[in-house]
């Protein structure tokens, strides 16, 4: 996260990347905590090997991912 972005400014890059995949068709695959962050591996069902890495550093982008895997694994069970 850049030094000149605050908290909110870097949270709200790090949710329209998020969604921006989302929208794409883009899934989870994996996720990586650290201290710093998370990296998220983000596959696509219909493009096999194109795999996307994120770095998530806010706290509040780190929940708004696991919002979208907790959705995931809720559609997962329904279908």
């Amino acid at each position: 996260m850049s030094e000149l972005l605050s908290e909110h400014e870097a949270f709200e890059l790090e949710k329209l990347a998020i969604e921006r995949l989302v929208a794409q068709g883009y899934r989870i695959y994996s996720v990586r905590e650290h201290l710093e962050g998370a990296h998220v591996t983000w596959v696509h069902p219909e493009l096999p090997g194109e795999n996307v890495e994120q770095y998530v550093g806010t706290a509040s982008g780190r929940k708004w991912f696991s919002h979208i895997l907790i959705r995931q694994l809720q559609e997962q069970r329904s279908a």
